[in-house]
Formats: structure tokens, sequence, C-alpha cells
């Protein structure tokens, strides 16, 4: 680490690094880059975009100690209580559940999140007749990444969450039946050998991999069935495979996900700071998300159902 303050460009992460140091600079960085309208982009000068707010404010609020700030949320471009990534384009369901839980966050602004989950409720993949070409269940209606599409593993397991989430203070029977609809179609995409590819298991009779994001937040959405035998596979496959993954999004989100189950993370820890030091910085996704991954372990509320 620099004398100067931040971390060196290509300085090696050693053991007993100072995570409290490491925060302060993550924080600063997010601090700087933040929009004249209160919001983040995917990178510094951007357009504001609803997935890196949403995490930065996660982050910064969780690395504090405090709420998030969801001002700029609470004033986001909205359509028919969708809130609008970019103007012109549909609704993205995952961006807005993703907004559902940073609202849940904020005990004086919770109130924001029901109308976005009601819009949760209602949406849902299509329908599609079964085929040789693929071995599942097409006739799932889980959730897609917007409206008249296929369902996919992360906007499912991002609304599940975020219905799981309210479901103390939301019981309905349509949500219980989302929920239902949901982790029937998380265990019925599951791979052969634990985790999740995007949306399939198999095609054209060919078994497919999991990817090391898709089976963290999907472990993440079904942490309440942590003692199911597809689940308890699915952690020991993650396990296995971010062995082998470069990418800080993903261990980021698998640091999260293990710290939910109990599973000790330090090395995946030492792993991550040391990929964000060569060169994710302009990353404001990653960075937040790191953020978030390295505070305090005590207090990762909220992805755990």
């Amino acid at each position: 680490m620099s004398t100067n303050g931040q971390i060196g460009a290509r300085e090696p992460v050693e053991a007993g690094t100072d995570y409290s140091r490491i925060c302060s600079v993550l924080r600063t960085a997010l601090l700087a880059a933040r929009n004249k309208d209160g919001a983040w982009g995917y990178a510094p000068a951007r357009r504001s975009r609803i997935e890196p707010t949403c995490w930065v404010a996660l982050a910064l609020g969780h690395s504090a100690g405090q709420p998030p700030d969801v001002q700029s949320l609470g004033s986001w471009p909205r359509q028919d209580d969708w809130l609008l990534d970019v103007p012109g384009t549909p609704p993205n369901a995952a961006f807005n559940a993703l907004a559902a839980l940073t609202f849940l966050q904020a005990p004086s602004a919770a109130a924001l999140a029901q109308p976005v989950v009601n819009r949760l409720i209602q949406a849902s993949g299509r329908r599609f007749g079964q085929n040789d070409a693929v071995r599942q269940d097409n006739s799932i209606q889980a959730w897609s990444w917007v409206d008249g599409t296929a369902s996919w593993v992360e906007p499912t397991a991002w609304c599940l969450l975020a219905l799981k989430k309210i479901r103390s203070r939301l019981r309905s029977r349509e949500a219980d039946e989302r929920i239902q609809a949901g982790e029937q179609f998380l265990f019925d995409r599951v791979c052969y050998d634990g985790g999740w590819n995007y949306g399939n298991k198999e095609v054209y009779g060919r078994k497919l991999w999991p990817y090391v994001p898709t089976t963290a937040l999907a472990l993440l959405a079904m942490r309440d069935h942590r003692d199911h035998s597809v689940v308890a596979r699915s952690l020991e496959q993650l396990q296995k495979d971010v062995a082998s993954e470069r990418s800080v999004v993903a261990l980021a989100l698998t640091i999260i996900c293990l710290r939910a189950y109990g599973v000790e993370t330090y090395a995946l820890e030492q792993t991550v700071i040391g990929l964000w030091t060569l060169g994710d910085r302009d990353n404001l996704l990653s960075t937040a998300m790191m953020l978030y991954a390295l505070a305090d372990a005590n207090r990762q509320v909220a992805f755990t159902v």
C-alpha cells in the first residue's frame, strides 16, 4: 500500500490488510464520482443508472453503519410505478427489485418499495411449450429481464430477494404464489453438479455449466432453504468454481453470499482487493460491490433472507 493514502496500482496485498483504510479509499472514490443529480453511473461522468446507484447507496450506508441515502432513487423517473433505467427502454425487473431492496434498508423510505414490489408481483416471464432441445419445465413463469421475454436466473433471484425481504410486512396470496414460482424455477434450472447457468441447465443434450455470479445470487435468494440438497450442493459448487474467477463483481457477490451462509471468506477478500487495484478503479459498480463486501460482516442484512 502506498504512503499517500491510496492503494498502489500494482502493489501486492499482504496478510493483515487494513480494511478500514481500504474502505475509506473506496468510499472516497465513490463519493467523488457522484453525478449532479445525486446518483451514479457505471463509470465516472456517465449517465446515472439504477444498478450502480443502488449498490453505491447500499455500500456507503453499510460501510458507515447507516441507512442508505435513497433520495436520488426516490425521485427516479417512473412509468406505472416502475423505475425506468434508461428513457425509452422497457422497465428492467431485476434493477427494480434491487431498488426495492435498497428502499427497504432505509426505514424512512421503506414505503417506496411497496409500489415497485406490486409491479414485480404482477410481472412474469413467458410460458413456452415443451420441446426436446431443453430438458426443463417451460411452463414455469418466473421473472424475465423485461416484459414479454423468457425467465432467467438473475432477474428471478433478484425478484425473489425483494419479495422475501418484504414478506414480513406484505402477506398476500399473490406474493406467495410468485415466490413459489420463482423457487420452483431455480430448483428446475439448477445444473447437474449444482449451481446455475444463466437460464438453462441443458441444451440439445449438452449439460451446461454453472457461473459464479449467477450461482451466488441464486443462493442468496434461496438461503431460507439452506438445508435443501440443491442449495447445499450449489454452495459446495460455488466454493469450487470461485477459485478460478477473476471478476471483482463476481468475487464481491460471492463474498456477500458466503458470509450469509457463514463460510469464511478471507482468501477471497485478499483476491478481490488485488484485482481492484490492478484495473477496476473506474468501474463504480464493482467498487461499490467490493465496498459492501469488505464492510462489517456482522451487518450483511440487505441480501439476507
